[in-house]
């Protein structure tokens, strides 16, 4: 799989990853956390209408127990003082039951007959008929109801007129000693859309038609529906029985608003890693990956055929485009040069320089197959094949969800490292621009070297010093210490020439202190007394010239390594060297002792520094 086709699965791979992790947190993180609160909000829907209940039969107990636990009830219900009882407490009996707010009010004897009642509609003034007999036969019939609790019973019963709240009382004296004389009784019919109206809760109660009998208050039913629940539980009448269901409707709008919430985030999270994905997507392929193809592929043509053609990565303003349009100019250059000394093959005095042009630029070509070398390192194919394994891994559908997200983790790292490559390269490119420049320039001054057309003007030494000693990487690898002067002097030279013949002096330095114990050290020093010449001296630390081959560095053939023979860089820097006008010369203290390159080049002349 190619680096695009591996780019463009790994970043479907992070957006699916990423939507599919935001989907995952919130409907396992948040969205339970809505229907908590919205399932406890209609359990307390439901026990504020029971709270409500309760405090209703409350009201009544206390009116009852008023009653019943009274010296006063407790003669009355046996026989005693009844006309005083009934005139100063009882009359008029609608008063009697309007006044405490219910609408029956029941006095029953020690046998259960009823010695007092009034049954009464509020509203109408209207009496009830039937209850008081209804609820004198009730109380009769309760065995649950004791006549020796010290309180009264609460709660509903049902009758002809409805379901009623009511508290049932025995009579006692009121210290609440003596034995149970008879009943109060007081009930009140039950207003349920009041009760809807105190509450805001939406209910209903109906007859219990069997089931589960648990009346406690965490025995509440919930019936979760797509857009409401229901909550259920069992409300006993006064003496303990099931009576009926109590069944309150509390609206889903928290989870509604929290649904859309969340789908509304999901959107907009998978927007967002759409749109960067896509964004970091089109950059890549348009910007790095298919022109780096297209150039890489070209450079393999041309390193296959030996055929340098041009090649048409020139359309925009970037890096790519100036290496591009450098290594265009260098087809040319080199093409024509190939030719132009195959030609002058059949010419008398030009194989040298055909030679020395060949090793310069091979030398000027090093830090170019260096880049490009590192370029390839940085997309290695193991690497590339792991990320197209995960993604492929992470697309089926029977990958298990932990594998799933350890892969969805590991592809989005490799994204970021995808990048870094990405820009690393970038960087690589640059440096291949430079080089790249530097062998145009070269290739175009020996191609004028075949004509003997070398143009000199001022140079500034320190630029060239320094390019120098860049382009040397053999410096760099072997931790070669390079001291150069600060001050930067003229002369009169061909910066392209003068650079190469620095370029191979400080390579020979580089191979001559290899074998050191201590660390290699190349300085160069700047000599600009005389009025005429500037001498540019560079001396190394490393293993010396014999005296008897000082005299032979400068020839065809010659080198400065004892080890080595059949050189062309020093002898193409004396020819070179002279066609600036200048000289080379060479001085050792012997094997061990270092060597010293001596450069004398002419100052710039007025007429050179006015036309500069």
């Amino acid at each position: 799989m190619r680096i695009a086709s591996k780019l463009n699965a790994a970043l479907v791979g992070v957006l699916a990853c990423g939507t599919l992790a935001a989907f995952c947190i919130l409907e396992t993180t948040i969205k339970p956390r809505f229907d908590e609160i919205e399932q406890s909000d209609a359990r307390l829907n439901h026990a504020r209408v029971v709270d409500a209940l309760n405090a209703a039969t409350e009201k009544l107990q206390t009116a009852t127990q008023d009653y019943a636990f009274w010296d006063e009830t407790y003669r009355f219900v046996q026989g005693e003082n009844t006309d005083a009882f009934i005139k100063s407490n009882l009359e008029p009996q609608f008063k009697a039951v309007e006044n405490l707010g219910i609408n029956i009010l029941i006095f029953l004897d020690h046998a259960n007959k009823v010695r007092w009642g009034a049954a009464y509609n509020l509203e109408t003034q209207e009496p009830l008929p039937g209850v008081l007999d209804e609820l004198a036969a009730f109380s009769k019939a309760q065995p649950n109801i004791k006549d020796q609790a010290p309180f009264a019973k609460r709660g509903l019963v049902r009758s002809s007129q409805g379901l009623l709240l009511v508290a049932i009382s025995p009579v006692l004296k009121s210290d609440r000693s003596g034995d149970p004389m008879g009943r109060v009784i007081s009930a009140k019919k039950l207003d349920i859309d009041g009760l809807k109206q105190l509450t805001g809760v939406s209910f209903t109660i109906d007859d219990f038609k069997g089931g589960s009998t648990n009346t406690g208050p965490d025995d509440i039913r919930l019936d979760i529906l797509n857009d409401k629940i229901l909550t259920s539980s069992v409300i006993e009448d006064v003496s303990g029985n099931p009576l009926v269901t109590l069944e309150a409707t509390s609206p889903r709008e928290v989870s509604r608003v929290g649904s859309d919430a969340i789908r509304s985030a999901i959107l907009l999270m998978a927007a967002a890693f759409l749109i960067g994905n896509i964004v970091l997507w089109a950059f890549l392929r348009r910007s790095v990956v298919n022109r780096i193809d297209a150039l890489k592929h070209h450079m393999a043509v041309a390193g296959e055929s030996g055929a340098i053609q041009r090649t048409s990565l020139t359309d925009k303003d970037d890096e790519i485009t100036e290496l591009a349009t450098s290594f265009n100019a260098m087809a040319e250059q080199v093409n024509h040069l190939r030719d132009a000394l195959a030609d002058s093959a059949y010419m008398a005095g030009l194989s040298e320089w055909a030679a020395g042009t060949l090793h310069n630029v091979r030398n000027g070509l090093t830090p170019i197959t260096a880049a490009a070398w590192k370029i390839g390192e940085a997309y290695p194919t193991t690497w590339l094949d792991k990320v197209a394994t995960a993604a492929s891994e992470y697309a089926k559908p029977t990958t298990a969800p932990d594998r799933r997200e350890k892969l969805a983790i590991y592809l989005i790292g490799n994204a970021v490292k995808l990048e870094q490559s990405a820009r690393h390269s970038l960087s690589l490119l640059g440096e291949l621009n430079a080089a790249s420049r530097n062998v145009v320039e070269m290739v175009s001054e020996f191609e004028r070297y075949a004509t003997r057309k070398v143009d000199v003007e001022p140079t500034e030494l320190l630029p060239l010093l320094k390019s120098s000693v860049s382009a040397t990487t053999l410096l760099a690898e072997r931790n070669v210490n390079v001291v150069i002067p600060t001050l930067s002097i003229s002369v009169s030279a061909n910066g392209i020439i003068l650079r190469q013949i620095l370029a191979n002096i400080f390579l020979n330095a580089a191979e001559a202190v290899q074998g050191q114990l201590d660390r290699g050290q190349v300085e160069v020093s700047v000599d600009d007394s005389s009025p005429d010449v500037v001498r540019i001296a560079i001396s190394d630390n490393g293993e010396g010239i014999p005296e008897n081959r000082l005299a032979s560095i400068f020839q065809k053939g010659g080198s400065t390594r004892s080890s080595r023979s059949g050189g062309l860089g020093l002898h193409w820097c004396a020819n070179a060297i002279k066609l600036l006008g200048g000289t080379i010369s060479a001085t050792s203290g012997g094997l061990g002792h270092g060597t010293t390159i001596t450069l004398e080049l002419p100052r710039p002349s007025q007429v050179e520094k006015k036309a500069a």
